[in-house]
């Protein structure tokens, strides 16, 4: 039987009425200011399916990276040390995530020139070129065979927020200039096509892949190791609670670590594919306005039955694109943002009781309204016969 107008009308109608509660009663509440300082204003389905996947502990080994960690309130001196136990494991690179801040002492300078001198493929902050006491240091930057890059982690923009992307680069509007992040530098000095096919993604922002494992040790640690340091990308920095940040996996994140995932997800191609944002929509409203004809089909012909119907179709929907979503991540590394679809599906149910007891509330004032004409009527021929009566 093929639908009236009246079910098309009521299928658009339920349907925009539950991606209205959907959406309204979940985003416009953590908009405010009370929820906009706290976690649960940046809640992701990425971040569960991150998790999950992460705390499973079946991960790959990647041995093209080691963290290397120093102490805080480590010194020049300290950080000119440690390059030179570095040098003698032969590292592929070296990322120093280290703001080179204080004062300065000549001798310890010049330990540190062959401290970088003593190793090839070193890459430091491009902000330290900001800072007065080290611009100068940094002057003979490319006879001392430094790279340049930026420690920048997406946060949105706003404190607390969660960081579960990269921004690979970004184009200079005056020199047109490509600027790479600093882990991304360390990785095209060893690893340059790997960065040539980042770039053919024409993309500015990557999700981080945290997948992965890598070594992390601490500078004391690094005779220990050096064999595994060898033909490694080494990013070293501070061991701080000032450098945490939180993440899809954990709510502190050493930001070395943060730049090692982001590394590990060039250097093994291992990105996570998004599904377009309009796709998604047009998917979600076909499933949900489909859902809602079933469940008017399920009213008509079962009655009695028509409830259980409803939520059995709902709870079944609801965990079968949960599940599969999250199986798509898994094994695909491919990513759905169908967190706001499952909403709908789960406010559906309340949607089309809300349509009922409208049209319920409309039948009822078309009966007072006929109602009414025909009560005016007889009231006015009891107040004539009245008069009439009196006469």
């Amino acid at each position: 039987m093929l639908p009236s107008r009246s079910d098309i009308l009521k299928v658009l109608v339920v349907a925009i009425v539950t991606i209205s509660l959907s959406r309204g009663l979940t985003y416009i509440p953590l908009s405010v200011s009370f929820f906009a300082s706290t976690s649960v204003a940046d809640i992701n389905q990425f971040d569960i399916y991150s998790d999950l996947q992460h705390s499973q502990g079946i991960m790959p080994y990647d041995n093209s990276i080691t963290v290397v960690t120093l102490p805080h309130g480590s010194t020049r001196y300290e950080l000119a040390q440690t390059l030179m136990m570095l040098s003698e494991c032969k590292p592929a690179a070296i990322a120093v995530d280290i703001d080179l801040v204080g004062e300065k002492d000549p001798e310890i300078d010049d330990m540190l020139r062959e401290a970088i001198m003593a190793n090839t493929n070193v890459v430091f902050p491009c902000k330290i070129d900001c800072l007065d006491d080290t611009s100068r240091f940094f002057t003979d930057a490319g006879a001392l065979g430094i790279t340049r890059g930026y420690t920048n982690l997406d946060t949105r923009d706003r404190d607390n927020a969660v960081i579960r992307s990269f921004t690979s680069f970004y184009v200079d509007t005056l020199t047109h200039d490509t600027i790479f992040s600093l882990p991304l530098q360390a990785v095209r000095l060893v690893y340059p096509e790997a960065i040539e096919k980042l770039k053919s993604h024409k993309s500015s922002r990557e999700y981080i892949n945290f997948i992965v494992e890598y070594l992390t040790i601490s500078y004391e640690e690094i005779p220990d190791w050096s064999d595994a340091l060898t033909g490694s990308i080494v990013l070293l920095g501070l061991d701080t609670q000032a450098d945490v940040h939180r993440t899809s996996i954990d709510e502190q994140t050493l930001g070395l670590k943060i730049h090692a995932y982001t590394a590990s997800t060039v250097i093994r191609e291992a990105y996570i594919k998004e599904v377009a944002k309009w796709a998604s929509e047009v998917f979600g409203f076909i499933m949900i306005a489909l859902f809602i004809s079933l469940n008017i089909f399920y009213g008509r012909r079962f009655p009695r039955a028509g409830g259980f119907l409803v939520r059995t179709t709902t709870y079944t929907l609801f965990f079968s694109l949960l599940i599969s979503s999250f199986v798509l991540f898994m094994e695909r590394a491919v990513y759905s943002d169908c967190g706001w679809f499952l909403l709908a599906i789960a406010f559906c149910p309340w949607a089309i009781d809300i349509y009922t007891l409208l049209q319920i509330l409309a039948d009822k004032i078309k009966q007072l309204a006929k109602r009414v004409p025909g009560a005016l009527s007889a009231a006015q021929k009891w107040i004539n016969q009245k008069k009439k009566q009196k006469s």
